[in-house]
């Protein structure tokens, strides 16, 4: 790639992707380095660029932190608009920090209404797992008769196939406790289910006879 290729694909390059390139430039041609230093110098000088670079990564670094406070405090009860007046920063705006704590309160509602476990949770769970665990288990049953080998890399597929039905009705993910026991128990209903088939039926591979 020409020189000037490179400044202008370097130009188009966030403060953050070029700090990342010029930390490693020792690794690029002589043409890119040169590249880098030419872009970097446009941008006013190295030293103007550092302090850029170090205001992003103090501001992203004070957004963690408030997160993080906010997610604590909401979790103890406090509502937004006092975690809004409880939690100040010198680097981030007061727009920004209402932003960063509506968004956190959000991920923590969603985050306890997927672990609690509800009637919904209960009934969901054992009617996906039965529905996932019989078509599971006629599937590895199937598989057994018609091959005549027992894979159990095929379980994984079984728990995806009872998750994916748990998780249609329950609306929940595997982080709640009861959807998680559930999923295991219909893999196993579904491995007993498939051995009970072939039990029954028998092998009929191409070799039967």
């Amino acid at each position: 790639m020409m020189l000037n290729e490179l400044i202008e694909r370097y130009s188009q390059y966030s403060d953050t992707e070029l700090m990342e390139v010029y930390s490693n430039k020792n690794r690029y041609t002589d043409d890119a380095k040169q590249a880098i230093d030419i872009v970097i110098e446009k941008k006013g000088g190295i030293q103007s660029f550092t302090d850029r670079y170090d205001k992003i990564v103090a501001k992203e670094m004070e957004k963690s932190r408030i997160k993080n406070d906010a997610s604590k405090l909401y979790l103890k009860g406090m509502t937004k608009n006092d975690i809004n007046y409880a939690l100040t920063s010198e680097v981030l705006a007061s727009d920004e920090i209402q932003q960063i704590i509506e968004t956190t309160s959000t991920e923590v509602e969603a985050t306890k209404r997927d672990l609690e476990i509800k009637p919904r949770t209960i009934i969901g769970s054992i009617l996906g797992g039965i529905i996932g665990g019989t078509i599971g288990g006629i599937l590895w049953g199937l598989q057994i008769i018609y091959s005549g080998h027992i894979f159990y890399i095929f379980a994984i597929g079984l728990g995806i196939i009872s998750y994916g039905f748990i998780k249609f009705f329950t609306k929940q993910s595997r982080n709640n406790i009861a959807v998680l026991i559930i999923t295991i128990l219909s893999v196993i209903y579904a491995l007993i289910l498939g051995f009970y088939i072939y039990e029954l039926f028998g092998y009929h591979g191409p070799d039967r006879y």
